[in-house]
């Protein structure tokens, strides 16, 4: 498989649809503890109807086959990292579209980077922050305070299998099909270290993000649904209220 190398030297698995030259390259960003597997469902649909149009779909560090370091447990590295990735490819104003902690990821790049190197944005069930605060309490379902974050921290380092499953379950309002994919999800899952993983939590899951949502300039899409699993539907609402 191809990769990429952030600044850091991280070597960073992607793969491609596509031959680009006929409209703004996709890239997909994908969530914690996923993998560019996760897109296994839309990334062949999107291939045959944005016929011509280069697709790429990453795995973050610690995810995947992408390497995983001892450092850069940060949403902000794995910023640098999409823009890495960007440059190194020449992706030019490409539409990216993250999921969960994919959204993050975007909107830490705008922070750092602002959004003229972007051309369109998705953003995929996630709110501008999974923390409650005193004034806002629309926050994860299920990580949103010190002792919830423990909580997952706990059980990703003491049972990464049935974490993989049970995060699989969650994260999916619909049953998926065929039932094989079930399968594929929770086998990348468990391709990531019980402790990268809490360490990267730890980091996303404090983050307030909604001073930074107004600062997008680019056409957005904002997609959520009331069953979701992770949010209330006011959180997931309020990015597209924000920007």
């Amino acid at each position: 498989m191809p990769f990429a190398t952030a600044n850091d030297g991280v070597k960073l698995n992607y793969v491609t649809r596509g031959t680009g030259g006929a409209g703004a390259p996709i890239v997909l960003v994908h969530g914690w503890s996923g993998s560019h597997r996760y897109f296994d469902n839309c990334v062949e649909q999107l291939a045959e109807k944005c016929a011509g149009r280069q697709i790429v779909a990453v795995d973050l560090r610690f995810h995947g086959d992408s390497d995983k370091p001892s450092w850069g447990f940060h949403v902000s590295r794995l910023a640098t990292d999409l823009r890495d990735v960007l440059t190194e490819l020449k992706l030019e104003q490409p539409i990216v579209i993250g999921t969960s902690l994919g959204c993050a990821i975007i909107w830490s790049f705008v922070e750092l980077f602002t959004d003229s190197s972007l051309g369109k944005l998705v953003f995929v069930d996630q709110a501008p922050s999974q923390w409650i605060f005193p004034d806002w309490a629309h926050g994860s379902k299920g990580i949103y305070d010190p002792a919830s974050l423990a909580n997952i921290q706990r059980v990703v380092t003491s049972d990464m299998p049935g974490f993989a499953k049970g995060n699989a379950e969650c994260c999916l309002t619909k049953p998926v099909k065929p039932a094989e994919l079930m399968a594929v999800l929770t086998e990348e899952t468990l391709k990531c270290d019980p402790a990268h993983l809490a360490a990267l939590m730890a980091d996303h899951a404090q983050r307030d993000w909604r001073p930074v949502l107004p600062l997008i300039k680019k056409p957005c899409l904002n997609l959520f649904g009331s069953d979701s699993g992770c949010f209330p539907v006011q959180g997931t609402r309020a990015v597209g209220e924000l920007i």
